[in-house]
């Protein structure tokens, strides 16, 4: 029996395919990379000459310009790369970028440093560049000498090494068996298709791909936990050479975001497990389990009726759900459809899942894995949340400016989400249909708050046992994650092979991360209230805010103060009133 293969990139229509052109092509690439250099020397002449305001400004200018020139650069190397991750002529570019990227911090290394020795930094004004240089100035204590923080800097390839390897190995390298589908058919396996095997009705399906997939990854586990250990050791060298506490202190610092926000999260979460637990015991119930594995929680309680939904049909609803957030809103996002801003289906090589990319002088892509299902529709909103958060940004601010905050990106692609569900439960009349949604809004708290915050606590976790001097090995990581997994679901009794899902999480890469998912979601469920009573204008000023804030100010300015713990309180409140109405449905259809 012919198994149902992943189809090759040309084997997917160009019109679905994104559109590269509008900012280079192979040939301009290479022209501009040459120019770097030419760009640098202008920046190293001023080295030991910072002596006024103007010389910070201009230096500072200066470097702005080169570094707007070289994220144009690395932005069409990276989405080319990520088209296909077994094409060496694009993993090359990409290479070759990420060393020049690494050479240029190196020589540009000295210009904080210098500015932080200059008393005068603390007095007067910088115009336009006030915040950029209150923002260094916030470093004194955690900044090295020139001479250090240039060899720190040209060593940043070397210290994104281990992510480049987990890169490599998970998307590239990595094959997955075929497993058998409800069916009979053997069906090949890939990160972009797991996601629909665990939601599959038949439980064996879900088994096979669950042990299929990890299984895989429990067979690199060694080398996945070197990666990893690798990655865990240069955060808190990194941490430790600036002076930090720790290498959570480190990362939170950028954003002048207190430890006490994350540690936070993490309490309150633990004081709502028992809301989750009832989700689980309902979905138990539901799904007419004796008890619930692992494998089974991606699975829908209740499946709607004639989901199958193409691409034109999720622009109708994205649009339509959009509607509140005004016309202007609504005209991008239709020019995201019709300039080609979005490379849609899977293709082998292609990299996994999904995110929004760009940088200052181009569109803001959007890299999918769509697979015509609601999830996917739900994705698609997501991403066109953030690439919607870039075009205002970039429209509103100078460049920079213009890249805001990681703590404040994920509000819109959450909140575009919390719009299509709003919508959608709106609009229909079908029950089934709304229960389904209604097990959705459930599946985004569980996934997006719970599973999140669990990431948080693993990855601070593994960072405190390394600057202990406990060894990263694959049985202390998959040890460490199945105890912390057990804690989050107490009422399943989890298949052990879940110990190795830590392994396939490529977010435990990027340096503290994924709290803000949780903290995000739970914004933007007070910012949709808002929204959605046509108070809209807040909302969208914070959007065009960019980085030119903090980013708890300026999402304060946007009508939520995020230290307020009544916002965690107010998020997990909602969850329990979703269980609530989600339970009166299904006794409404007779499916519990």
């Amino acid at each position: 029996m012919q198994a149902d293969r992943v189809p090759e990139r040309d084997d997917v229509e160009e019109r679905y395919h994104w559109d590269l052109s509008t900012f280079y092509n192979d040939s301009s690439w290479e022209k501009d990379f040459e120019r770097i250099d030419e760009m640098v020397k202008p920046i190293e002449e001023m080295q030991s000459k910072l002596n006024t305001h103007e010389d910070i400004v201009k230096v500072l200018s200066l470097r702005a310009e080169l570094m707007r020139f070289t994220d144009k650069l690395y932005t069409y190397a990276s989405l080319r790369a990520d088209e296909d991750t077994r094409n060496s002529y694009a993993q090359a570019r990409k290479s070759r970028m990420l060393s020049k990227l690494a050479e240029v911090n190196g020589k540009i290394a000295w210009i904080e440093p210098e500015i932080l020795s200059n008393p005068a930094v603390d007095e007067g004004s910088f115009g336009v560049m006030n915040y950029h240089v209150k923002r260094i100035v916030r470093k004194r204590g955690h900044m090295l000498s020139a001479e250090e923080e240039a060899l720190i800097a040209r060593a940043s390839d070397i210290f994104s090494s281990p992510y480049q390897t987990f890169n490599f190995l998970a998307h590239a390298d990595m094959k997955f068996p075929t497993i058998a589908d409800e069916s009979g058919r053997d069906v090949e396996l890939s990160e972009g298709r797991y996601i629909s095997f665990l939601q599959n009705r038949d439980r064996r399906v879900r088994r096979d791909a669950f042990n299929a997939l990890l299984g895989t990854y429990s067979s690199f586990r060694n080398t996945l936990a070197c990666t990893l250990a690798y990655n865990v050791k240069a955060n808190n060298y990194l941490a430790v050479s600036h002076h930090f506490q720790s290498a959570l202190e480190a990362a939170l610092h950028e954003d002048n975001v207190p430890v006490e926000l994350y540690n936070n999260l993490i309490e309150t979460t633990h004081g709502r497990i028992n809301i989750l637990s009832k989700y689980l015991e309902l979905k138990r119930e539901a799904l007419d389990l004796e008890e619930l594995d692992m494998y089974d929680l991606y699975v829908p309680i209740v499946h709607p009726p004639e989901m199958k939904l193409p691409f034109e049909r999720a622009r109708e609803l994205i649009l339509e759900a959009c509607r509140p957030l005004g016309e202007d809103y609504c005209d991008v996002i239709k020019s995201a459809f019709e300039r080609r801003w979005i490379d849609l289906y899977e293709n082998r090589g292609k990299m996994t899942g999904a995110y929004s990319g760009g940088c200052y002088d181009s569109d803001p892509y959007i890299l999918m894995n769509y697979r015509d299902d609601i999830d996917s529709v739900f994705t698609l909103a997501h991403e066109l949340g953030h690439s919607m958060h870039t075009y205002l940004a970039n429209r509103s601010q100078p460049y920079i400016y213009s890249r805001y905050p990681i703590f404040v990106a994920e509000i819109p692609s959450t909140l575009n989400e919390a719009l299509l569900q709003e919508y959608l439960i709106r609009t229909t009349s079908d029950l089934t249909l709304k229960a389904y949604l209604l097990n959705n809004l459930c599946e985004s708290f569980r996934t997006t708050v719970y599973r999140q915050v669990m990431f948080a606590e693993f990855e601070k976790l593994v960072h405190e046992m390394d600057a202990e001097g406990e060894p990263l090995t694959a049985e202390k990581l998959s040890d460490t994650y199945y105890r912390l997994n057990s804690g989050y679901y107490p009422v399943i009794n989890g298949d052990r092979m879940i110990s190795m899902e830590w392994a396939r999480v490529p977010h435990f890469y990027y340096n503290f991360y994924v709290y803000k998912y949780a903290t995000s979601f739970c914004a933007s469920q007070l910012f949709v209230e808002r929204v959605l009573e046509g108070e809209k204008d807040g909302y969208i000023e914070m959007l065009r805010a960019g980085g030119s804030d903090d980013p708890l100010e300026i999402i304060k300015r946007g009508g939520v103060d995020m230290m307020d713990r009544k916002i965690m309180d107010a998020a997990f409140n909602n969850f329990d009133r979703a269980i609530r109405e989600l339970k009166g449905a299904l006794q409404d259809l007779g499916a519990i």
